[in-house]
């Protein structure tokens, strides 16, 4: 299906920064709009609402993917005021909730500040705000922001798109259709073109710097009207920026998994404990999507990640950090200064931290006072850092919903909503450190099974068909995905069948090289392409495995009759087997 063109992005974004079209109050009432919060002026109505539905529907919609790190939002709604258009994650949390507090169309439950209603006679509420100092000039065109929203999706037709968006938005259900919204296309929109490929990102991002001023400024923040002056002194407190994303989301959120087939159960179970405040750790066969999973989880619930690999050389240098000889600008030589590890350099940084082969570490030593913080505790690290003013103050990891400041420490807060997300390969287990009951009882573990036998063949069969070399009949993919088959999905057989089942990272890698060894030469024989495929992707997981050796050749044998003595002994390599 096609998609929106760059110039139909164009004619919409001109629309929305025209002077009255929209106000950036607007994101307010469709972030309400699509969390169906009621229309009532009966409190007991108020659902829960707040910044974590604006900046999910943000995320979804508002943030061009490639955008600046830290204004990773881009605001279309409005003239802009001389000021830049994007924005920092705290938009949702201090700016979008001061003016949704400033207009009446919006309704905070006098019983409970996290429940919302938006105004009984929404449609009268709006023409009588006035609608110019809110949302815009009515009726706005539905059309303009579908090409905004949906600019990535495939759409049967600029109306399929209008339907999507009036039903996302739950347009009719609210009644405001035709008097707030209209549903018709305009003719500029109609008369470009839809496309075949999505909009790409360079020339999106090229297109929005277009639209920035000269000297754009930060929009100063809209806070209300400061507080009288204490009369005796205070603690220096302040709380956290909100949370990037919100790990209570719904389930229908997270949408189709990335792409990733029958893990429903275990993102289910990862999404429960995520929000229920603890670490995850997702454990399964070698190549089963379990890093995927887990960023597409963090992903989906808003929150950025940093994924680190694991190695058994890991000591709390690699997690906490230590002191490392750092130069000094206009001096000669270095000086110690403290370094922060992979878990400290997450949280300064405002990510979750993805583990990946976390088993790979002996915990104990790599984790040392990380215990007490997954435990909820604040942590003053054995190290101090030097600040901008030549002070040494010592690290300190703080949890709670305030931070104190403290004139000696170096304070790194430890949001609420941070979380470590580790994968743990089945079959390292015997091989690899043993993880202490400390460690175990601070996380959920999350088992991640292969694929039912009818999905795991369908993946691969998938994978084959979109090869050159199965388009195109070069070489023999109908047996290449036969092979496959018999060697990944049976869950009885194959590799399964011996003791070491792999997941669909595997054989989906091997199609890929298999058609990428016929692409360079159509000459060569199956059974040298899949010897190949077999020692670059397969025999490594036999490493120190000289139990399943002979198994695996009695495997292997049938498949590659003619070099299957060469075979075997590149895989005594891996697996350490001697023969008797």
């Amino acid at each position: 299906m096609p998609f929106f063109a760059l110039d139909h992005v164009r004619l919409a974004l001109d629309y929305f920064q025209k002077p009255d079209h929209t106000h950036p109050t607007l994101m307010s009432l469709l972030a309400m709009l699509r969390q169906n919060v009621p229309a009532s002026g009966d409190p007991d109505d108020a659902i829960q609402f707040g910044s974590p539905v604006e900046r999910r529907l943000m995320d979804d919609y508002f943030k061009p993917a490639g955008g600046p790190e830290k204004k990773p939002y881009f605001l279309v709604f409005g003239t802009g005021y001389g000021y830049s258009h994007w924005r920092d994650r705290d938009y949702p949390g201090k700016t979008l909730q001061v003016q949704r507090n400033k207009h009446d169309l919006f309704r905070q439950s006098p019983k409970d500040n996290k429940r919302w209603t938006l105004a009984p006679n929404l449609i009268q509420a709006i023409k009588d705000t006035p609608p110019k100092e809110v949302i815009g000039d009515i009726p706005i065109s539905a059309a303009y922001l579908a090409a905004w929203c949906y600019r990535t999706k495939e759409i049967a037709s600029i109306e399929a798109a209008v339907e999507g968006f009036a039903k996302e938005f739950r347009l009719n259900d609210y009644g405001l259709v035709p008097e707030i919204f209209s549903t018709d296309i305009p003719a500029d929109l109609a008369a470009v073109p839809l496309q075949d490929e999505p909009i790409d990102d360079g020339d999106l991002l090229l297109f929005l710097q277009s639209l920035e001023p000269e000297k754009a400024e930060e929009e100063p923040e809209e806070t209300p009207a400061p507080a009288a002056a204490p009369t005796a002194a205070v603690a220096k407190v302040h709380t956290p920026p909100p949370p990037p994303g919100d790990w209570n989301m719904a389930l229908a959120d997270l949408g189709d998994l990335c792409g990733l087939q029958g893990m429903e159960e275990a993102a289910t179970r990862a999404l429960a404990a995520l929000a229920a405040g603890v670490h995850v750790i997702l454990t399964g066969p070698p190549g089963s999507g379990k890093t995927k999973l887990a960023e597409c989880i963090c992903s989906k619930a808003g929150f950025p990640t940093w994924t680190v690999p694991a190695t058994d050389q890991w000591t709390t240098f690699e997690t906490i950090g230590g002191y490392f000889p750092t130069p000094k600008e206009g001096e000669t030589g270095d000086r110690l200064d403290f370094l922060p590890g992979a878990v400290v350099d997450s949280l300064e940084k405002g990510k979750c931290l993805i583990i990946d082969e976390i088993n790979r570490a002996d915990i104990d030593k790599a984790f040392g006072e990380l215990f007490t913080l997954l435990s909820g505790n604040t942590v003053t690290l054995p190290y101090r850092r030097r600040s901008d003013d030549g002070k040494f103050r010592r690290v300190l990891l703080q949890v709670g919903s305030a931070v104190v400041e403290d004139e000696d420490a170096d304070v790194i807060v430890v949001p609420a909503w941070w979380r470590i997300v580790g994968s743990m390969n089945d079959a390292d287990k015997a091989s690899l450190k043993r993880l202490s009951m400390a460690f175990v009882r601070r996380f959920a573990f999350i088992p991640i099974d292969l694929p039912s036998p009818a999905i795991y063949e369908a993946l691969i069969r998938a994978a084959v068909d979109k090869t050159d070399a199965a388009k195109s009949g070069v070489g023999n993919m109908p047996g290449l995905t036969k092979v496959l088959i018999e060697l990944f999905s049976t869950a009885d057989g194959g590799l399964s069948g011996i003791g070491l089942p792999l997941g669909p990272a595997f054989p989906l890698s091997i199609a890929r090289h298999v058609d990428s060894e016929w692409r360079l030469d159509s000459g060569r024989s199956f059974e040298a392409v899949l010897a190949s495929a077999l020692e670059l992707y397969v025999m490594p997981q036999f490493q120190g495995r000289p139990d399943l050796h002979e198994k695996a050749g009695d495997l292997f044998r049938p498949l590659l009759s003619t070099r299957h003595d060469e075979f075997d002994r590149h895989l005594a390599v891996w697996t350490g087997y001697v023969s008797g």
